[in-house]
């Protein structure tokens, strides 16, 4: 209808004038340059729960394959076996100055203390190595733009291209997999990307969300405290939001990729995403 396709660019012209002001006011230069992966493919290892059985079953594929790590992955001991070639930080959390959660110096510490292998850490524009104490040598730093850009496709694709923006990341899955097409990778494969959340959602009695968002190793107490106060103060409606963010996500990923002959495949059993095509790792 007439009213609905008004409706519609009205809607796209406002986001994409909000897009604008925040690439203005947020982006910088990106450091990640693309080349020539001589036909290799990327493996992204989220860290849902099915990793697990990945680890105990693929370690060959893996080991053999370039990998990009995630978050909290460098406090496991399936790091050092693991051995990524990239790893990816995006949530403010890291970034808190002092820390607030232990799990973020000892995770910087690994870093610096078993890193033998030469690994390319990306972090948000503005981050450096020395802002998060890494000495490394073997550790080098590139930054992207983790700023959502919505509204026009056009002023989304110019936007990807540019490296000055990505669809909004309300998942650091969002800006691992942009990360792998802005590297110059044709066939990207997902692991653990299980996205299930909607299995552990519930409401108490007292009205607290509770969202159990398990991972492929266990948390300790204080990871179940931090995500409880998390919690604690966001509504259920602003919770499923942001599912829908990251969801919608996704397939403005798949959009993108397609139009540049670039393959994303879930390789994640029993994965809630339904953007990307479905394919093993073995396949």
């Amino acid at each position: 209808m007439l009213a609905d396709k008004i409706s519609d660019i009205f809607s796209k012209t406002g986001q994409s004038l909000k897009s604008i002001v925040k690439v203005a006011l947020q982006s910088r230069h990106a450091t990640i340059s693309k080349a020539d992966r001589g036909g290799r493919r990327l493996i992204i290892l989220g860290n849902g729960p099915s990793l697990a059985d990945n680890i105990a079953r693929d370690m060959d594929i893996l080991s053999a394959t370039d990998t990009l790590a995630v978050n909290f992955a460098g406090n496991t001991p399936d790091f050092i076996s693991l051995r990524p070639k990239y790893y990816l930080l995006m949530d403010p959390h890291f970034f808190k100055n002092p820390p607030t959660d232990p799990n973020v110096p000892r995770l910087f510490a690994n870093f610096n203390d078993k890193v033998d292998w030469d690994m390319t850490l990306f972090l948000p524009v503005g981050k450096t190595a020395r802002s998060i104490g890494l000495t490394n040598p073997h550790i080098r730093i590139e930054n992207f733009n983790p700023v959502g850009v919505e509204g026009f496709q056009w002023l989304q694709d110019m936007s990807f291209d540019m490296r000055i923006g990505l669809p909004r990341p309300r998942n650091v899955m969002v800006p691992a997999i942009m990360t792998g097409i802005w590297l110059g990778y044709r066939d990207i494969y997902i692991l653990g990307a299980d996205h299930s959340w909607l299995r552990t959602l519930d409401v108490d009695d007292d009205n607290i969300v509770v969202s159990i968002q398990p991972h492929f190793y266990k948390d300790g107490e204080e990871e179940h405290r931090r995500v409880a106060t998390m919690f604690r103060d966001i509504r259920l409606h602003e919770l499923l939001y942001g599912f829908h963010l990251a969801f919608k996500g996704y397939h403005a990923i798949r959009r993108y990729a397609d139009a540049r002959g670039i393959n994303i495949y879930n390789s994640t059993p029993g994965s809630y995403i339904d953007a990307f095509k479905r394919r093993p790792i073995r396949e």
